[in-house]
């Protein structure tokens, strides 16, 4: 899909800036998936009601949601999204950051026009989907809206590698080097804030190879589903395939993998527990993740003590997210395997792999006990490095984000994030919305408040 406004490669992309008075700042993104793109939607909306909004520019190497298509990993494209779609690019629609309520309002309905419905309405699909009792959309056609989405707010991208990240000399502009993808001459962007998008690296497990054909993570195994089908076909005996980790990564990939083969193969999901839980999704737990502040709540006049993110101990928060949203199979994902005679779970902690020609070999603890056990593949699904940008970081920005985070320290990090999903104590801003979970709800890493992720960052420029 081509966007008419998305910039051409080999052009530097300072032209687009000279006619921008230089005392507007300049907010720049990388990634332009779900989260960058619903970022240039609220700016796109806000800028048309007059209000002032920061110069934005948004880089990606692969273009619009590249990572939800089926085409560079991650998935498919044929897995159903997780969360219902009409939590878009513009939910909860209830801004509470803009000024008074009239110009909250405005701003909603405005963001009103890019929201799921409309994108079927203008793509004449509506009617079917209400039909159809408003099925979830699978991974490929949601990146279809989010492309979509892109298209109608005239989306400033640059499609360019990033391959440094570094601060100007008085601190306070984020310089990041871009190679153009097309091929060129690098180019240097320059912004006053930093948003970090998308889901990062794979997580790994020692021993794990860096490249191998019966090892693979929840970013390359989506590589190798067509080869999984065909061995479906020439197996003699079931193959057996580890699984390691309890999120919807896992998930996914079990699902894909019973669709793929059906009899033809054993399936150990391996985690610590030894359980596959499944999402709780009431309307306590799914206020949380849309109105995390509660101010939702009391713009309208709800109960008095209506639950505040906030307001739950560290304990509490951390037990939330583990039953919600990390470590969790979706509702349908666990209709699938239910189903499936051929899906157990093995308790143990996966501290060592060690591949061969025939096999995988898996090291697990558990209660101090190691056991091991021998698979024909494994997939490593344990989630995503949030932090994978360190290594783009030149020395001085790297020296001063270790100081604040206690050597880049998660833990760390995830308490320090502020109100606008940034990081508390380093200059320029670093906004961190996938590490913005524990301390200011958790919407932030997923998509469940897209809306009230992009007002957080926007409204701090």
């Amino acid at each position: 899909m081509t966007h008419k406004a998305h910039r051409d490669q080999s052009i530097n992309p300072e032209p687009s800036t000279q006619s921008v008075p230089s005392s507007t700042p300049t907010l720049l993104v990388l990634g332009a998936g779900p989260k960058g793109v619903a970022i240039a939607a609220k700016r796109h909306m806000l800028a048309k009601l007059g209000y002032p909004v920061p110069n934005l520019h948004i880089i990606d190497r692969q273009g619009v949601a590249p990572h939800w298509s089926g085409r560079a990993g991650y998935t498919d494209g044929n897995q159903l999204l997780g969360t219902r779609p009409e939590k878009d690019v513009g939910f909860p629609y209830l801004s509470s950051c803009w000024g008074d309520k009239a110009l909250s309002r405005a701003v909603a309905k405005k963001m009103v026009l890019l929201s799921w419905q409309s994108y079927l309405i203008d793509t004449m699909r509506y009617s079917d989907w209400i039909d159809r009792q408003r099925t979830r959309p699978t991974h490929a056609e949601w990146s279809k809206y989010i492309q979509w989405v892109a298209q109608q707010v005239e989306l400033d991208l640059c499609m360019a590698e990033v391959t440094r990240l570094g601060t100007s000399a008085d601190q306070k502009h984020w310089q990041l080097t871009c190679q153009p993808s097309a091929g060129g001459t690098p180019f240097t962007l320059t912004g006053d804030g930093l948003v970090m998008t998308g889901p990062g690296t794979p997580l790994t497990i020692p021993g794990q190879p860096r490249e191998h054909p019966r090892v693979m993570d929840g970013a390359s195994f989506w590589r190798h589903v067509e080869e999984f089908e065909k061995l479906r076909w020439q197996v003699k005996n079931p193959l057996n395939i580890g699984v390691i980790g309890t999120g919807e990564t896992a998930a996914a990939i079990v699902v894909a993998l019973l669709d793929a083969l059906r009899s033809s193969a054993f399936i150990e999901v391996i985690s610590p527990s030894g359980v596959m839980y499944t999402r709780d999704e009431g309307f306590q737990e799914n206020r949380l993740f849309s109105g995390p502040d509660g101010k939702l709540a009391s713009l309208y006049g709800d109960h008095q003590h209506a639950a505040n993110w906030l307001q739950l101990s560290e304990q509490d928060r951390r037990e939330f997210l583990r039953r919600t949203d990390r470590g969790v199979f979706s509702h349908q994902a666990m209709q699938e395997i239910n189903n499936a005679e051929n899906v157990r779970s093995v308790i143990g902690t996966v501290r060592h792999i060690q591949a061969d020609d025939t096999k995988v070999r898996v090291d697990n603890e558990y209660d101090g006990k190691m056991n091991h056990d021998e698979y024909d593949y494994v997939v490593v699904a344990r989630g995503f490095d949030a932090l994978w940008f360190r290594s783009l970081l030149d020395e001085d920005i790297h020296t001063r984000m270790a100081d604040v985070t206690q050597s880049f320290n998660v833990r760390a990090i995830e308490h320090a994030i502020a109100h606008d999903l940034s990081l508390e104590g380093l200059t320029p801003k670093l906004h961190l919305p996938m590490l913005a979970g524990l301390a200011q709800g958790p919407g932030f890493p997923n998509l469940s408040c897209l809306g009230l992720l992009a007002d957080r960052i926007l409204a701090s420029y």
